[in-house]
């Protein structure tokens, strides 16, 4: 085989190894595609999205707050025991069930009540903070929220766990309840 025939067998190799980047989604494609999902959701379960906080805190059956710079979407059912604020470095327990990933065809509801997750608690989330979570939208209700404090949440896949960043799934959450340590 002389060098030109190996060099076209070689182009043709990886012609058929590597596929075409036409078909593959950007992050913005995702993006798109998930404010969409998020939209249909909202629509579809007839919420109410509010954008500012409601001044008593108290929300009605089918209002969300949504956080303008996380673009969390939470409803505070229960605001807990707010007279301590948390602490830095501090561990907060969280349950959950109702968990359920819209955009796709996964219609499983996933539960965590037995084995709460644990993460240290660094402040308010930012772009510092965020990578200190292994779930950043799970932070950004306490600051209207305390010990035993529980909301229902929708969290776009950015601010998800890591596998909701992998998969590019947003979340709702039907219940999410903190616990801080040393506060049982």
């Amino acid at each position: 085989m002389n060098k030109t025939d190996l060099i076209i067998t070689a182009l043709l190799g990886m012609l058929l190894i590597f596929p075409s980047c036409e078909n593959q989604k950007t992050y913005a494609d995702y993006l798109n595609d998930e404010a969409k999902a998020i939209e249909r959701f909202i629509a579809q379960q007839q919420l109410t999205i509010l954008d500012e906080y409601p001044t008593d805190g108290k929300f009605e059956e089918k209002e969300f707050y949504k956080d303008p710079n996380t673009e969390v979407y939470y409803q505070v059912i229960s605001c807990g025991d707010t007279t301590e604020q948390l602490s830095t470095g501090e561990t907060v327990y969280i349950r959950f069930s109702g968990l359920h990933y819209f955009m796709s065809n996964d219609t499983t509801r996933y539960a965590n009540l037995v084995y709460p997750e644990e993460i240290k608690y660094f402040g308010p989330v930012n772009s510092y903070t965020k990578s200190y979570y292994s779930n950043p939208g799970w932070m950004v209700p306490l600051e209207h929220v305390g010990h035993n404090g529980e909301v229902k949440m929708i969290i776009p896949f950015n601010m998800g766990s890591s596998y909701d960043r992998s998969q590019y799934q947003p979340s709702y959450y039907d219940w999410v309840e903190y616990r801080f340590e040393n506060r049982y």
